[in-house]
C-alpha cells in the first residue's frame, strides 16, 4: 500500500492550512494540492490526480456539490469526501447524489477523518 494522495478544497485558507498540517503528521497520507473553490478543484484534480479530495460544500464560483459531480464524472477513480459544517439531510442527499463517498462534519476527530479516508479509498 503506497502513500494516499489528498487534495483539499475549502474557501477558508486557515482551515485548509490546519487540515494540511494535521495530514502531514499522518504517515502514509500526503496533500498534493489545494483549491479554494469548486472550479479550482476540478483543475486541481486534472493536474495532480489525488486519490481522495476533501471537499467543502459552500464555496464561491462553484459549490462543492457541483464540483463533486464534475470530478466524479471526469475522474471516476478519484473519491470525494465532503467535509462540511452542513450536516442536514438535504446536504447528505445532495452529496451522495453527486458521487461523494461520504459526508463528514468539519468537527470530526482526526482519527475519524483518517479512518474514513482509508475506508473510502480501499472499501469501494
Amino acid at each position: 500500500m503506497g502513500t494516499i494522495r489528498i487534495g483539499i478544497v475549502d474557501d477558508h485558507a486557515v482551515f485548509r492550512k490546519t487540515l494540511r498540517s494535521t495530514i502531514l503528521l499522518q504517515p502514509g497520507i500526503k496533500v498534493v494540492a489545494e483549491a479554494e473553490d469548486g472550479s479550482e478543484a476540478v483543475t486541481m484534480v486534472e493536474k495532480h490526480r489525488p486519490e481522495i479530495v476533501l471537499m467543502d460544500i459552500s464555496m464561491p464560483v462553484l459549490d462543492g456539490i457541483e464540483a463533486t459531480r464534475i470530478i466524479r464524472s471526469k475522474f471516476p477513480d478519484t473519491k470525494v469526501i465532503v467535509l462540511t459544517m452542513h450536516t442536514d439531510e438535504l446536504h447528505f442527499k445532495s452529496a451522495y447524489q453527486a458521487g461523494a463517498c461520504i459526508l463528514l462534519p468539519k468537527d470530526c476527530s482526526k482519527n475519524e477523518l483518517f479512518k474514513t479516508i482509508k475506508d473510502c479509498l480501499y472499501d469501494s
